[in-house]
């Protein structure tokens, strides 16, 4: 069946250029698209790729089913963020957000999410994670950067890349700093930029960071990301070198951080499995 014979796909957008990255996509295929813009957090360029759009307040469950059931859309998809001043601000829960949050024992992002996921799935809607249909907005496997990593930087990042891996199996975390074949930090609950910044500062040489997708995400609503903020802060720190997973982490603004990084010397590869090893020539 052609994408042009499929029913419109749903995208709830977020904040970031991920929802436009996927609907840019799905749209050069010619999928139809039904898009739910949240407000102060939505590009506005996303409406002219959409083929129905509306714009809504967080917290209007009841309107974002309505909407997404009218276009006959029944997969939908969550891609972009949401900031806190939405949640602080822009927060306004209408009778079916505020039943669903009465049934919470806490408000943890991934316990919210999958709560709103079996909402709008218990009326037909199928959630669906951006890479089932667009994997190729996953990055891509390889050197990004004109420079390869030296000997000792490559051994760093294949340790940092295997010491992640670990850390995501236990689903603890996705980020691991390793300097001189010593891992100097591990990601916690403060997140991958603030364990950069452990990890930078208990080092005197260059660091290496890894990030990758842990075995037990669920992509629908947690997608792991690197962007152009976490690139400024590797530069600021002087690192040396970023390993990615290839295997569904997404770069953001893919251009702009290659752009970054090899302008400031920083390497960055991707790869699915440890060791990464750099192309023969």
């Amino acid at each position: 069946m052609s994408p042009s014979a499929l029913p419109p796909l749903g995208i709830l957008a977020g904040n970031l250029n991920l929802p436009l990255r996927v609907a840019r996509k799905l749209k050069a295929s010619g999928r139809a698209l039904a898009i739910v813009g949240l407000w102060g957090e939505t590009a506005p360029e996303l409406e002219a790729l959409a083929d129905y759009f509306t714009l809504l307040s967080l917290g209007e469950l009841a309107s974002v089913k309505a909407f997404f059931k009218e276009c006959g859309a029944e997969e939908l998809c969550l891609a972009g963020g949401i900031s806190r001043e939405s949640v602080l601000f822009n927060f306004k829960p209408d009778r079916d957000a505020l039943d669903l949050l009465a049934t919470l024992p806490s408000f943890q992002t991934d316990q919210l999410l999958r709560a709103v996921a079996a909402y709008l799935e218990k009326d037909g809607l199928r959630l669906v994670s951006a890479l089932d249909i667009a994997p190729e907005i996953s990055v891509r496997p390889g050197l990004l950067t004109p420079r390869e990593p030296g000997e000792e930087l490559l051994a760093d990042l294949n340790l940092a890349f295997r010491v992640a891996k670990e850390l995501g199996r236990l689903d603890v975390g996705q980020t691991a700093v390793v300097s001189e074949k010593i891992t100097v930090a591990l990601e916690g609950a403060d997140g991958t930029d603030a364990t950069i910044s452990r990890g930078a500062a208990l080092s005197s040489k260059p660091i290496a960071v890894a990030k990758v997708v842990k075995p037990t995400q669920d992509r629908r609503f947690d997608l792991p990301l690197v962007g152009p903020l976490t690139i400024e802060l590797l530069l600021k720190v002087k690192a040396g070198g970023l390993i990615l997973d290839s295997g569904g982490l997404i770069l953001l603004d893919e251009e702009k951080c290659v752009e970054m990084a090899g302008a400031g010397g920083l390497v960055i590869v991707a790869a699915s499995q440890s060791p990464y090893v750099p192309a023969a020539g």
